[in-house]
């Protein structure tokens, strides 16, 4: 993939919240350090817990219904369009998602887009798990990468998340009408990243109405479950990478992904969202130092 180019451009973020007390200042904080908090947007579906109020970033309200996943699909696509008429590039990712350019190449995700001229890159995905047995409880108000350092690859990550172009997404923004590009761009998602946070926002996302509870039902899992797969991926084999897309151990990740597309050309997802790691890597601190 060239790396290179330089162009000047104007860049935006933007997310959806619905009562995200955790994760909603934590995607305000970074985004905002990497592009500036006047560039980045919260679509705010109706939250009634107050935590959409007081951020330095835009928040535009919308009234609340029920959560439909390919609407939501939709509405994000139709806005990123909309805000493609003023800026040059739009960062897409959920809100407990954080994406972070390679320190290797870039300075920042601004740097990222001004130099890497694809209409879509797909972010390189990655779990950020909390240790139990290890780690105390996080802090969300603090810095994550002082706190959390371990990751699992997951395919189901792997989203296309800066895009040029009006794009249209399937639900859950793991695929959308356009080749899959990878390389320099990380997508750590937070989920997993506090035990605690993660059971709570479960009771959250266990009782709220949906349109369609089965297209929401990693949103829907028992508390068991969730702490089940945490002790799990806690007890898996430990192992170095440089992150580094085009090197062991990493490569043959990406391969998997880029392989598994082989006859999915006309599905909803492009790729097989089950391809996860069977070890835990160390997250670099070059990258930990750019988590918000």
């Amino acid at each position: 993939m060239d790396l290179t180019g330089e162009w000047g451009m104007r860049v935006a973020a933007l997310t959806m919240s619905y009562n995200e007390s955790v994760w909603l200042p934590v995607w305000a904080r970074h985004y905002a350090r990497e592009l500036g908090a006047e560039n980045c947007l919260v679509l705010d579906h109706g939250s009634d817990d107050g935590s959409a109020d007081g951020l330095a970033v835009p928040v535009r309200r919308l009234g609340r219904s029920p959560l439909d996943e390919v609407w939501r699909a939709a509405l994000i696509s139709e806005e990123v369009g909309r805000l493609l008429q003023t800026y040059d590039a739009v960062f897409h990712s959920d809100v407990d998602e954080l994406l972070v350019a390679d320190p290797c190449h870039f300075a920042g995700l601004r740097a990222l887009a001004e130099a890497v001229p694809v209409p879509v890159l797909t972010a390189i995905g990655l779990d950020l798990h909390h240790l139990p047995g290890e780690e105390a409880g996080l802090d969300a108000a603090a810095r994550l990468g002082g706190q959390r350092r371990w990751v699992r690859f997951a395919a189901s990550m792997c989203k296309p998340a800066l895009v040029r172009r009006r794009v249209d997404w399937s639900p859950g923004f793991h695929s959308c009408d356009a080749p899959l590009v990878m390389g320099g761009l990380f997508l750590v998602h937070l989920r997993y990243a506090d035990l605690e946070a993660g059971l709570a926002r479960l009771r959250r996302t266990r009782a709220q109405a949906v349109v369609d509870q089965a297209a929401s039902g990693h949103q829907r899992v028992p508390d068991e479950a969730f702490a089940a797969l945490m002790t799990a991926v806690a007890s898996l084999p430990r192992d170095a990478c440089g992150m580094e897309p085009e090197a062991a151990p990493l490569a043959a990740w990406l391969d998997r992904v880029r392989a598994s597309r082989m006859g999915r050309e006309n599905d909803l997802y492009k790729l097989d969202l089950g391809i996860a790691g069977d070890v835990i890597w160390p997250l670099p601190a070059e990258l930990r130092d750019r988590l918000g």
